[in-house]
């Protein structure tokens, strides 16, 4: 895949720089799209949904770990598959947040200098704003790192996709038996606290 994508972005500097004064901008402008595509959909990202979700995770994480440490409570062997989905789960929506709001900004960044580089070949410039030459080479060098950059970025997204999406199905498959767990040994608890 990375072999993939430095080919893509060869043929893109090849378009780029050999077109002598009338430069290509097709894949500078195929990336744009590609970012509106991803900022699309990560802010439709349900975020509400995902902070809930974590933090009904954190707390049974929480209880399982007080419960646990009490010498009273004792976990069975058949409590370990549901303790380790519910682990699973919040490990996939941990950083959900800060890589849904890390991805809206890179993409932005990387929308604003591709765009940049754009209207730099529509107005025909020659100077950048540091006082640079602009040149084929110029902007073959700047869109090469623009364009690897929108190739991170889209495969941050497919990884961040893919995390949400797997934390949401393993909290659903196993929150249940989680919350019966818990339930059952703070009733545990609970009776023996009273017995005492």
């Amino acid at each position: 895949m990375k072999f993939l994508n430095l080919n893509i972005i060869a043929i893109a500097i090849t378009l780029l720089a050999s077109c002598g004064e009338k430069i290509d901008k097709t894949p500078l402008e195929s990336a744009v799209i590609q970012l509106d595509s991803i900022l699309v959909v990560v802010n439709g990202f349900p975020l509400d949904s995902i902070l809930a979700v974590r933090e009904r995770l954190d707390i049974a994480k929480n209880d399982v770990r007080w419960l646990g440490l009490d010498s009273n409570i004792t976990f069975i062997r058949s409590d370990a598959p549901i303790i380790a989905e519910l682990s699973k789960a919040s490990r996939f929506l941990k950083d959900a947040p800060s890589r849904i709001q890390g991805l809206i900004n890179q993409c932005g960044k990387s929308l604003n200098q591709i765009e940049g580089l754009i209207s730099v070949i529509d107005m025909g410039a020659n100077i950048d704003a540091l006082g640079d030459v602009i040149d084929s080479d110029y902007i073959a060098l700047n869109s090469s790192i623009e364009l690897a950059i929108v190739i991170d970025l889209d495969s941050v997204f497919h990884e961040t996709k893919r995390y949400i999406r797997l934390g949401l199905e393993t909290d659903t498959a196993c929150w249940n038996e989680v919350d019966s767990l818990i339930r059952a040994k703070k009733s545990e608890w609970a009776h023996i606290i009273a017995g005492e």
